[in-house]
């Protein structure tokens, strides 16, 4: 119901103001008998109240779709439909692999979720010490930039390049923008499976993408990491890993565990096999900080010597910009 609502722009109209049967039916070009009936049942449901001919979100809800948890919702939506569902588990348990790429018309969606979602842990991520003294950072498949505008702000000899999806970085453009951070933030169209990391940074973060992914392809991925940055670059990590916080799953990891499952990733590996995976790569763990509000853990880590690491860049060609 609540889907089928937000279809018709109903929640983003009634979040602004009570509205009658009549006027949400116009504005949402729908049946104003069937309009009725479909606001008593929002209003059984809890969605909606009443006050006389005038119906309006349920406060709790307001709350939701005016702090910006309406994207979380639209995405979860479409990830029922497509692949978190039983037949997506089954499929995924046959050997499927769906891309990690969100579909392309929940982009949008994505990148206001993850700046919302980088409000609350981007500060945790920023006490590392490890910013003050790099000078280019690499935010990998790092979506809306919310990340990267916190550290740039805190840190303000600190650049960095957010290197994502042509699509996402239309949207990354505009908060850069709104943070007047367009002359230290680098946009560069990037896909997570396959393209190289360029050279030219001293630092990188992966933030909420290697549980996208199973685990030959993090290991690839970590390869291409360690290729682009020298001996001693920190490599930080901001992931769910279970293991981390103490007691029982929580219903949100609980939850997020059958999407793993259905995308076909499996899950995200503990402290332990995550270090060795690293290891594997030439990148060295030296702590793991559990962020609790968020069921989440912060990684650092730093490169190690035997692989191939970063190389000079000629003029500058690792600071390819993209901007918007």
């Amino acid at each position: 119901m609540i889907e089928a609502a937000d279809e018709l722009g109903l929640l983003t109209e009634l979040a602004r103001e009570p509205l009658t049967p009549t006027e949400i039916a116009d504005r949402a070009k729908i049946d104003r008998t069937m309009a009725y009936n479909f606001l008593t049942v929002l209003v059984w449901n809890g969605i909606l109240t009443r006050n006389g001919d005038h119906f309006a979100l349920d406060e709790a809800l307001h709350a939701e779709v005016t702090s910006g948890a309406l994207p979380l919702l639209r995405i979860e939506g479409w990830a029922t439909r497509d692949h978190l569902n039983g037949t997506g588990i089954v499929a995924a348990l046959r050997g499927h692999r769906r891309p990690p790429e969100i579909d392309d018309r929940y982009v949008g969606a994505l990148a206001e979720a993850m700046l919302r979602g980088a409000r609350a842990s981007a500060p945790h991520l920023a006490r590392l010490p490890l910013w003050r003294d790099r000078a280019h950072l690499a935010d990998l498949a790092g979506g809306s930039g919310g990340y990267a505008l916190l550290l740039c702000r805190m840190f303000p000899r600190l650049r960095a390049t957010v290197y994502d999806r042509r699509e996402m970085l239309e949207h990354t453009a505009r908060a850069v923008a709104d943070a007047g951070l367009d002359d230290r933030i680098a946009l560069e169209p990037w896909e997570l499976r396959g393209d190289p990391v360029p050279a030219g940074h001293d630092c990188a973060l992966l933030s909420h993408v290697l549980h996208l992914l199973d685990a030959p392809a993090r290991a690839e991925l970590l390869g291409r990491v360690r290729a682009a940055l020298a001996e001693g670059d920190p490599v930080v990590v901001h992931d769910f890993l279970p293991g981390t916080a103490a007691g029982a799953p929580s219903p949100e990891e609980a939850a997020s565990a059958i999407d793993w499952l259905a995308n076909g990733s499996g899950f995200l590996p503990g402290p332990d096999e995550l270090a060795a995976e690293m290891a594997t790569a030439g990148i060295s763990v030296r702590g793991v900080t559990p962020i609790a509000a968020t069921r989440t853990a912060v990684v650092f880590a730093a490169c190690t010597l035997g692989l191939p690491g970063r190389h000079p860049s000629p003029s500058g060609s690792g600071e390819r910009k993209a901007r918007r």
